[in-house]
């Protein structure tokens, strides 16, 4: 199966998924409210593949055209960060994230260095080393990748809630500032 027929199915996957989220009873205030960004995020991805997952794709000069990929990517990661706090029932009310905060520990400095490195820092590195820009394109780096940044974010879950928020937070800063500080990776 291809890129772009792969990133369809996987797109059209999240309709349920996000069908499901807002029907669910068992956490209705925050499975509500993350089911419609999941339907839509899925049928923008399936009406978008041809661009978002097609390498060879032409792209228009346009900043954000250009970036349409790594954008969706970084996305689709704060997505399944959503997901995966909403369905594990971790959903922690702001105030209790900022409480929570006030007295770091050990949690939030690994939260907050994970993060960096997981989301700006392997996109500086990967864009820096041609050798392992090379790599990177391969499917089983990007399968020990993301097993690495969900696998954090899941254990940070599971430890301390309050630092898997801090955690997506850090990794989502960091990933813009890297991604509109280097050129877009269509030109890597």
């Amino acid at each position: 199966m291809d890129r772009v027929a792969f990133g369809r199915w996987l797109s059209l996957a999240l309709v349920p998924l996000g069908v499901w989220l807002s029907v669910d009873g068992s956490n209705a205030g925050a499975s509500a409210a993350l089911g419609v960004p999941v339907v839509l995020f899925g049928l923008a991805g399936f009406g978008l593949s041809d661009r978002l997952f097609d390498p060879d794709a032409t792209r228009s000069e346009g900043v954000l055209d250009a970036r349409a990929p790594d954008l969706a990517q970084l996305g689709a990661a704060l997505l399944a960060f959503a997901v995966l706090a909403v369905v594990s029932g971790r959903v922690e009310s702001l105030s209790t994230v900022g409480a929570s905060l006030r007295s770091p520990g050990t949690s939030v400095l690994v939260a907050v260095v994970a993060g960096a490195l997981l989301g700006g820092g392997m996109t500086v590195l990967t864009y820096r080393w041609g050798r392992l820009r090379a790599v990177s394109q391969t499917g089983w780096f990007r399968a020990i990748g993301g097993t690495v940044t969900f696998g954090t974010y899941l254990a940070l879950l599971v430890a301390a809630p309050s630092s898997a928020f801090l955690y997506a937070a850090v990794y989502a800063v960091s990933r813009l500032i890297a991604l509109f500080r280097l050129p877009p990776s269509s030109q890597w």
